[in-house]
């Protein structure tokens, strides 16, 4: 009877610690994948801007109005040097950005001034986009995918021996 009791807490130990396992694992490989997903287009929209430096000729402050309410518009005229292969041309473009209260707006207007210059960021690829802030960085993606890999290879690892060793003992 105390061979049976002892056999069964073993198997229910054993199971429990394959699902938690498995769980993990799953969730690791999840968390990878996602990681790889979101790290792929943030690298390339990330590289794809080059920073430079733009001087605000004029802004326009407008309110407009969104499917939530009311928004508050700010749109600013800029010149910037673009590099090209063989020289320097400037050009002349327009940064857009809507916030949703006018203190946001009107804050954003006391740091980029007419007639001032400011580092600003283009898209290499389509030289008239242009915009304020650089792009967002995909190291926290690169971590998550290393993160979610290391943990999916442990998991392969503690599987593999526990099968082993399961084979081995019988």
């Amino acid at each position: 009877m105390g061979g049976r009791i002892l056999t069964l807490f073993s198997c229910t130990l054993y199971f429990s610690i394959l699902f938690v396992l498995t769980a993990i694992g799953l969730t690791s490989i999840i968390i990878a994948f996602v990681g790889l997903g979101l790290y792929i287009p943030t690298s390339i929209n990330y590289n794809t801007y080059i920073n430079t430096t733009c001087s605000v000729l004029s802004h326009e402050y407008h309110v407009c109005h969104q499917q939530s309410g009311l928004c508050y518009s700010v749109k600013w005229s800029v010149e910037y040097p673009v590099l090209n292969q063989t020289s320097e041309s400037y050009l002349f473009s327009t940064i857009k950005q809507v916030y949703d209260t006018p203190i946001e707006a009107l804050n954003i207007l006391t740091i980029y001034q007419d007639g001032n210059n400011y580092t600003c960021y283009y898209n290499k690829e389509e030289v008239l986009t242009v915009k304020w802030s650089k792009p967002e960085s995909p190291g926290p993606y690169l971590i998550m995918m290393i993160v979610g890999f290391t943990l999916t290879g442990i998991y392969f690892i503690v599987i593999g021996f526990i099968v082993v060793f399961r084979c081995v003992r019988r």
